[in-house]
């Protein structure tokens, strides 16, 4: 993790932007209403920023504003291989059905494989209503 911002208070604010940037070590009262964007956008590690300096007392920080896409496409990479490791469904091997499940405990067991309570298709709690013409105005 690259600054370029140094915090000093025994130098006088610099702005060599993109080689350096001395800073006073704390804000003042200013800063709040005059901080300027520095440059253009970077990533660093998993998240995006850039640089703002206060364009009265030099004051400067970088500012992070979004999680970087590669990082994101990396992590969710390295989430499927670890899926995939485990053999939860993301590899050519899926996982086994709960029907495959009880039909092997039955067998191991002795006894004829019973219905799943989730293979039966769910009812509907409210009866069907028509639906009533509406009335023409007339």
């Amino acid at each position: 993790m690259e600054n370029i911002i140094e915090y000093r208070d025994d130098q006088g604010p610099v702005n060599d932007y993109p080689r350096r940037i001395v800073s006073p070590t704390a804000p003042a009262s200013c800063c709040m209403d005059h901080m300027e964007r520095i440059g253009r956008p970077a990533i660093d590690a998993n998240w995006r920023y850039y640089y703002k300096r206060c364009a009265v007392c030099g004051y400067a920080v970088r500012c992070f504003y979004a999680p970087s896409l590669v990082a994101l496409l990396e992590a969710a990479k390295q989430i499927k291989l670890t899926l995939a490791e485990m053999n939860l469904g993301t590899g050519k091997r899926k996982r086994r059905t709960r029907a495959e499940i009880e039909g092997e405990v039955a067998a191991a067991l002795g006894k004829t494989p019973g219905r799943s309570r989730t293979a039966k298709a769910p009812r509907s709690l409210l009866p069907l209503r028509r639906r009533r013409p509406a009335p023409s105005p007339a």
